[in-house]
């Protein structure tokens, strides 16, 4: 009986400390690459890709069931994932050069991604609260994308091509849509929504358009169009 009690007292206390492992991974190709991972919890997960040179990553994740995954393709490209809280997911992918990218998240069960194929692009991405979604994807050169969530299962989606395009989306509340789409040169955009189930879209095609749109409230609707 002894034995018995001993033996599942072991197998307690192995499965338990497998249960509180971080797990990181790290792989680089190339020159002069560089990755900084530190993990403080309980089963988070970094996974970290660099193949080119001098791509830098840098992943903080302290809680528990983060996800976090870094992909850099080109050189001198900058990416950094920030996760507090848990079942966070974050993923960054960049290819190109000089492209740079920050992931914030401090909730639970928040998801970012960020895309960059390209020169000079930057997106930034914070999330706090709950059950957030945001994708920033970003192609060519010198686009600017910054996503602001706070509150609970707020949506943003940027899509960016062309050059020195700029996005700002800021959600504060719950169920807020935000749909950015810039497509050509210098457009700039601005979506602010403070409330409960509002909705905008602003879509930007040409050259030097300005939208800004402001939501207060609950369940408002905005449609913006711009072309030249």
């Amino acid at each position: 009986m002894k034995k018995v009690i001993l033996s599942i007292s072991a197998m307690l206390v192995a499965s338990f400390s497998f249960a509180q492992g971080n797990v990181s991974a790290v792989n680089q190709f190339g020159i002069a690459n560089a990755a900084v991972v530190t993990q403080s919890g309980i089963a988070n997960d970094s996974d970290v890709l660099q193949l080119g040179f001098a791509n830098l990553s840098v992943v903080d994740q302290d809680g528990r069931n983060n996800e976090a995954d870094i992909n850099q393709g080109g050189a001198l490209n900058y990416a950094n994932v920030d996760q507090k809280g848990r079942r966070n997911d974050a993923y960054i992918g960049q290819l190109g050069i000089g492209n740079a990218a920050y992931i914030t998240q401090d909730g639970r069960r928040n998801d970012a991604v960020i895309g960059q194929a390209g020169f000079l692009n930057y997106a930034r991405t914070t999330q706090i609260g709950r059950d957030n979604s945001s994708t920033t994807l970003q192609f060519d050169i010198a686009n600017s994308a910054k996503t602001m969530q706070d509150g609970h299962d707020n949506n943003s989606l940027v899509f960016q091509v062309g050059l020195g395009n700029d996005a700002n989306v800021y959600q504060n509340g719950e169920y807020n849509m935000a749909v950015t789409t810039q497509l050509g040169t210098d457009n700039t955009s601005f979506i602010n929504q403070y409330g409960t189930a509002n909705n905008a879209w602003t879509i930007q095609t040409g050259d030097n358009h300005l939208s800004t749109v402001n939501q207060w409230g609950t369940g408002n609707m905005s449609l913006v169009m711009q072309s030249n």
